[in-house]
């Protein structure tokens, strides 16, 4: 009799949901505008180690196809990509080939990725030090990847400044590479925003030439874009919540005799711009530590202008360094129509897919979920 009431029991129990199941699913609220006529700029974090491993490439394909997908219910008009593409460049033998086949297919797996947001948005990508240098040179104490030791990039092999629709009217001019060449590495897209407000946006490559930031500069101070909303996204700029360059041995990148600090791009261009108003970028992570991954500071310019600054890079996220490629998460940034106010939120399409995980998919504290006035 005892066994047949244990058994009756576990039978009854595989037609009860679990609790936690039950209660992730009734907490769950799928992404909706804050304000009924805002409008929403997608920032994608370091995607290198979703494109390292061929187990994860299938993450990064989701959370682009979410983007795609939500176009209207978030009225998105922008996407921005922090830097750090794939995990290792590649470098090419002489007769062109790849010396290694594993940066061929990191590339090929972050471009298949952006290929659903080709012609739907003019997304703007920003070069990483892994996309740069050689195809792999690993610094021993760390097993860590050291990347660009030099400026060779395949990235306008795979990023051509004609590959996306979207960019026609969008694009309105590109900066020399460090070989001399335009492509996508510097680049100016100008856009009117819901409610008519207009906003110019520069992508900087990594630690940025003086001859690059003075291109910017020059950009923002002419006098047609003087009234508009600035924007500079660049991959390395915030250590946590102060401007520098993560402490690495010098000889691990391309430093001050070639580029600038996130610092030294603050005083450069930043700062002396009325009109350049928030920074994106990426780069700087820890493994399954969203504070050291996240970080928001807000400084005033030379006109007495706050200046708006925010780093995103949860590439660490899910398991560290051989993780899974960073959880899925994703910022959504709310613009209201008039320019005066942004909401932010930190969501996951990785978790909001199963109703299993649904419970996880907004990361809800105060430095992930906050609001912000625009003065």
């Amino acid at each position: 009799m005892k066994r047949f009431a244990i058994f009756i029991l576990l039978a009854f129990s595989l037609f009860i949901p679990a609790p936690s199941a039950r209660s992730q699913e009734t907490d769950y609220q799928p992404p909706a505008l804050v304000e009924p006529d805002g409008w929403t700029m997608v920032i994608i974090p370091d995607p290198q180690t979703y494109a390292r491993f061929t187990r994860n490439q299938g993450i990064f394909d989701l959370m682009t196809s979410w983007i795609a997908e939500n176009r209207g219910q978030l009225n998105i008009q922008q996407v921005v990509c922090v830097g750090d593409l794939v995990e290792m460049n590649g470098l090419k033998e002489a007769d062109g080939t790849f010396a290694n086949q594993n940066g061929r297919q990191m590339w090929s797996a972050t471009s298949r990725g952006f290929e659903r947001l080709d012609g739907i948005y003019p997304y703007i990508l920003c070069t990483g030090n892994h996309d740069y240098g050689p195809e792999m040179n690993l610094d021993e104490p760390t097993g860590r990847v050291r990347s660009s030791e030099t400026r060779e990039t395949h990235f306008a092999e795979y990023f051509p400044i004609g590959r996306n629709p979207a960019l026609e009217g969008v694009l309105v001019e590109t900066a020399p590479n460090a070989f001399g060449v335009h492509t996508l590495e510097n680049a100016a897209y100008e856009w009117t925003a819901p409610g008519g407000k207009k906003i110019l946006a520069v992508a900087l490559e990594f630690v940025p030439r003086d001859e690059v930031i003075e291109w910017a500069k020059e950009l923002f101070a002419r006098p047609e874009y003087r009234d508009h909303f600035g924007i500079v996204a660049t991959h390395s700029y915030l250590l946590g919540y102060n401007r520098d360059l993560e402490h690495t041995p010098r000889e691990a990148y391309i430093l001050s005799d070639t580029g600038n600090s996130g610092q030294q791009i603050w005083e450069k261009l930043v700062k002396p711009a009325a009109n350049i108003r928030m920074v994106l970028c990426g780069h700087i992570a820890e493994p399954d530590n969203m504070d050291a991954s996240t970080g928001f500071r807000v400084d005033l310019n030379d006109s007495g202008k706050p200046v708006y600054q925010i780093l995103f890079d949860t590439q660490a996220m899910g398991g560290g360094w051989h993780g899974n490629g960073g959880d899925g998460w994703l910022q959504l940034l709310e613009f209201d129509p008039d320019l005066t106010r942004v909401h932010v939120r930190t969501f996951s399409p990785l978790m909001a897919i199963s109703p299993s995980t649904r419970g996880k998919a907004w990361y809800r504290d105060e430095r992930r979920q906050f609001d912000f006035e625009i003065e």
